[in-house]
């Protein structure tokens, strides 16, 4: 009984700390709008609600790429799939002097739609569960937005 309990706590905290896919009726009407007017040839869309944002997981020109939207529809984000090896020399030091054994199978590079400044998400894959990094351009790791 008490590893029931310990494997449902493991599983309700995991699922807390990542962003899950979303249906599209779960997105607010304003986000999904702006989708379409902003990007009207986005293909395969995929939707997560992620950093208390709803965020858009879509291909357009070739391109895996990815919208950070508000509940009113204003853009907050925009990113693009990388290759790891193109991330920043100073974001793959600090992955490997702070996370030695972890892979990161997928990175990001996201650009702030108020601000400009640019981040970088890495996701770590050795095993089923993966964690989200989030660093500065010059390697700095920060928290991701809605985490504490």
């Amino acid at each position: 009984m008490k590893t029931i309990v310990l494997l449902c706590a493991a599983l309700l905290l995991a699922g807390s700390s990542q962003a899950q896919l979303i249906s599209p009726d779960q997105v607010p009407p304003l986000a999904f709008v702006a989708l379409q007017q902003h990007y009207p040839q986005a293909t395969q869309v995929q939707w997560k609600k992620t950093q208390g944002l709803y965020q858009a997981s879509f291909t357009q020109s070739q391109a895996q790429q990815l919208v950070r939207f508000s509940d009113d529809g204003d853009v907050e984000a925009t990113g693009v799939l990388m290759d790891t090896s193109a991330l920043p020399a100073s974001v793959r030091q600090t992955l490997t002097d702070h996370y030695p054994s972890r892979k990161v199978c997928q990175a990001f590079k996201f650009v702030n739609a108020r601000t400009a400044a640019i981040t970088y998400e890495t996701a770590t894959c050795e095993s089923n569960l993966s964690r989200t990094l989030v660093f500065t351009a010059d390697g700095r790791k920060m928290r991701p937005a809605g985490h504490r």
